[in-house]
């Protein structure tokens, strides 16, 4: 497995991923991911935050969308590590759907899923009894709930990569990059007025760029080629997109997005 530029740049890429507050629809340079750029490039041109994508969302004023979400009863039905791994990530980003619209219930249904699967994957040390209390005791207050699940996320992703599991932590990114387009196109495709939420989902062809790239660099791994297969048909679907998409390409790439979602989730 590569180990060393790979950690840096996948341990920079989640910490951005978690925590970064860079604008969704930011110009931006082609990236080169090369050795001698390991850190600087990745922290400069971070993909969005699920946190950040569903923020906008919020922002559009578009309502919570009831049953969106991958049901947190389905963590049961994960079995191999890849299939874990992927539907952490789907969950994170549902865990920070749930949680920007202030829905506190489910906050604590994600956050449990999430430990489940976590402990299975031997990453569970950050999704602990002292973390639900932080939560529990932050539920009414935003703003803290999502500085402390972040930074939580972002300790268990240092974890994978300081530790040899840089596949698990690409798996990881992956799921949480799908669910959170699914998510952004699902609205834009149901919304009376998609005109904010078109560019959302437009400025995702940077970050699945960027996601695509790290991928790559890995990709001897099978089960880190399976994730370009797996995106193979989104990455297509992109390939026409310039700045802005209209309706009738936004209804597209949500086509490929659920399949591809589907695919995970199953």
């Amino acid at each position: 497995m590569k180990i060393n530029n790979l950690s840096l740049k996948v341990a920079a890429l989640v910490a951005g991923v978690l925590v970064a507050t860079a604008c969704g629809n930011r110009q931006s340079k082609k990236i080169q991911l090369s050795a001698g750029q390991a850190m600087e490039d990745v922290i400069q041109y971070p993909i969005p935050t699920a946190y950040e994508i569903v923020n906008l969302i919020n922002r559009t004023g578009a309502a919570y969308i009831i049953e969106i979400t991958n049901p947190t009863g389905k963590a049961e039905n994960y079995l191999t590590e890849a299939e874990k791994a992927l539907n952490l990530g789907i969950y994170s980003a549902d865990l920070a759907y749930v949680t920007t619209y202030n829905l506190k219930q489910e906050t604590m249904d994600y956050l449990k899923a999430l430990k489940k699967l976590s402990d299975e994957l031997h990453v569970s040390a950050n999704f602990n009894v002292a973390l639900a209390r932080e939560v529990e005791s932050n539920i009414e207050n935003k703003d803290s709930l999502i500085s402390i699940i972040s930074r939580s996320f972002n300790e268990t992703y240092s974890f994978l990569v300081n530790n040899g599991k840089d596949n698990v932590s690409l798996q990881v990114l992956t799921g949480m990059w799908v669910e959170g387009l699914y998510i952004a196109t699902y609205t834009t495709t149901t919304s009376s007025n998609p005109s904010d939420l078109l560019q959302i989902v437009a400025n995702q062809k940077q970050s699945l760029g960027t996601l695509t790239e790290l991928i790559e660099k890995n990709a001897d791994a099978p089960e880190i080629a399976a994730l370009l297969t797996l995106l193979d048909p989104i990455i297509g679907e992109y390939g026409s997109v310039d700045k802005t998409i209209d309706l009738p390409k936004a209804l597209q790439i949500h086509a490929v997005i659920e399949k591809i979602r589907n695919e995970i989730i199953k």
